[in-house]
């Protein structure tokens, strides 16, 4: 009797054993899946809203200007600047008045993307920066970027960035193609509920509130 005990005592502690051994080696294997998981979305692809190649973006939605008169804006496709070997980029031309229309604040222009297709708004919870390549036709051109949710759709607006030269390496829109890395944390907004990205030529990105020019964008994603 003492020795089938003891025997039991002994296969008790050799299955306690094999379980912790059992327990360690499965959270070792859930550090591992972790961080190569993490290290998969650190270099995940980006995804891209537009190349510009046609009038709707990749996700279907609709693209256009927003203008309130006396202000004004312009959008083509165009091959004649692009970034990369080939392709087309979005040239927007702006002329922003000072004075005029509603207030006599010179009204509003832009560009504006849904990407909300149907009912369903744009999730982009999993990213962390809005990015894309903007060049002048000039040099000194200015903007700045607006993403509206459900909220904002609502009333007819977007939570805007701070004028593009602050996302830029030169610091401001060159005749040269520069990347724009915009953090998404700037908006403030529901990033569950994403409906339109936007290019606001804002009055008080210019010289006495008004301003004229021509940019080009391309290869806008979240990453």
């Amino acid at each position: 009797m003492k020795k089938f005990i003891a025997y039991s005592l002994e296969l008790r502690d050799k299955k306690r054993r094999w379980k912790s051994f059992y327990y360690f080696v499965f959270s070792l294997f859930l550090f591992s899946l972790s961080s190569q998981l993490s290290t998969l979305n650190c270099f995940a692809e980006p995804f891209y809203i537009d190349h510009f190649e046609k009038t709707t973006n990749l996700l279907g939605g609709r693209t256009s200007v927003y203008e309130q008169p006396p202000s004004r804006a312009l959008v083509t496709e165009t091959d004649r600047q692009f970034y990369g070997p080939a392709g087309k980029s979005l040239a927007i031309r702006y002329d922003k008045k000072a004075a005029g229309g509603p207030n006599d604040s010179g009204g509003w222009c832009g560009y504006y993307s849904l990407v909300k297709v149907g009912q369903k708004y744009f999730d982009a919870s999993p990213f962390t920066k809005l990015t894309f390549w903007v060049k002048g036709e000039r040099g000194g051109e200015n903007f700045k970027v607006g993403l509206a949710d459900r909220h904002w759709e609502q009333v007819g607006d977007s939570v805007k960035s701070d004028e593009i030269g602050a996302y830029l390496s030169a610091k401001a829109v060159t005749a040269e193609w520069q990347k724009a890395e915009i953090l998404l944390d700037v908006f403030f907004i529901d990033l569950r509920e994403v409906a339109s990205v936007a290019i606001c030529f804002e009055g008080d990105c210019f010289p006495e509130g008004a301003g004229t020019g021509v940019v080009y964008v391309d290869e806008m994603a979240f990453e």
